[in-house]
């Protein structure tokens, strides 16, 4: 078989050339991750700043990220559109772009949505599991969906400035309206689907249902397959082929144009404050002990490490044949078709 050669640029496969989009990845801002990213090498990775933060923590946070990244330039940069992103990628650096994994730092005001996108959030996920003023967590025992006044008019504004929907850690219903409502296509960044993976993992409950993914595909967005051991069949012990088995079962269901990475790769992070992304700062919850032992993010398939091994993913689809044209829409290219669709305003007017 050939060799897979790794060079600044993307992967190269029996005589072409690959690039790999990362749909989530959530690091501390530290040189060590960036440099797994060189290692597969990605292309770009939607880099999470935010969860529960508020505008003024958040705000903060980016300042943070923008001196971490000017700090380390020479194998990262800031992007926030596809030509933004290739450009970073020819110069053999990882583009990162920044996004939400809720909508907590937007509070309760439209106008922080652009204020936001004018510096460089260009994804933000809905909800994370709870519930909030725009809709549903998938923790919720009802799911009310999107919300009739603020959230269908936060739909309407990040569609308006530029912002990709992400609803990976909304309920079912929210997942269904927020893909109905939106003028575009909209993204489910990290998820496995639920009738593949079953129930009996740590993260069953955030798979999504073929239902989802079907109106997701039928709308053309994009759902980021995950190497996460939390949501994988048989966890850290998922070998290389099991995950070829679920993209070829999503294929077979969708189609290959809706079928991305997203590795939710969420290195550097203590356990407090692991807890704190899914019970929120206001909670009086902690995590089960039994959740913080089974639902570590490092330690995953032998495969896939760290980032840095999606890209052996590449031989595995061509062996059960998938053109190269597919191969290349699956690793990157329709990440990059949803970008380019997303990340620039509407012509539409305000809302």
């Amino acid at each position: 078989m050939t060799e897979l050669v790794i060079r600044p640029e993307g992967v190269e496969y029996q005589g072409r050339t690959y690039c790999i989009v990362d749909g989530l990845s959530m690091p501390t801002p530290e040189r060590r991750w960036f440099e797994q990213y060189r290692g597969a090498p990605l292309a770009a990775v939607n880099t999470t700043i935010a969860v529960w933060e508020n505008a003024a923590e958040t705000l903060a946070l980016l300042g943070k990220w923008k001196q971490v990244l000017a700090a380390n330039s020479d194998i990262v940069a800031q992007a926030s559109s596809v030509e933004e992103i290739e450009a970073v990628r020819r110069s053999g650096r990882t583009a990162l772009v920044f996004g939400f994994q809720n909508t907590a730092p937007v509070e309760h005001n439209l106008d922080l949505f652009a204020m936001f996108r004018s510096m460089g959030v260009c994804i933000m996920q809905l909800t994370y599991n709870l519930q909030n003023y725009i809709g549903c967590g998938y923790w919720e025992e009802k799911d009310t969906g999107i919300s009739s006044r603020f959230g269908r008019k936060a739909l309407e504004e990040m569609n308006r400035v530029g912002i990709l929907i992400d609803l990976s850690h909304c309920g079912e219903r929210t997942t269904l309206e927020a893909i109905e409502l939106s003028a575009v296509p909209v993204a489910i960044t990290h998820a496995n689907p639920r009738e593949f993976v079953g129930t009996g993992v740590y993260g069953s409950g955030r798979q999504k249902t073929t239902e989802a993914i079907r109106a997701l595909a039928a709308r053309r967005g994009v759902i980021g397959l995950s190497p996460n051991r939390n949501m994988t069949k048989y966890g850290a012990a998922t070998t290389l082929e099991q995950f070829g088995d679920m993209v070829a079962w999503v294929a077979d269901l969708v189609g290959v144009d809706a079928i991305g990475l997203g590795s939710d790769y969420c290195p550097g992070h203590t356990g407090a404050v692991r807890t704190w992304w899914r019970y929120a700062r206001w909670s009086r919850e902690s995590a089960p002990a039994e959740q913080m032992t089974m639902a570590p993010h490092e330690g995953w398939s032998e495969w896939v490490k760290t980032p840095a091994g999606l890209h052996n993913l590449i031989p595995e689809l061509a062996r059960r044949g998938f053109s190269p044209d597919e191969i290349d829409r699956m690793t990157s290219g329709n990440w990059m078709r949803l970008f380019a669709e997303t990340f620039v305003p509407s012509t539409g007017g305000g809302t």
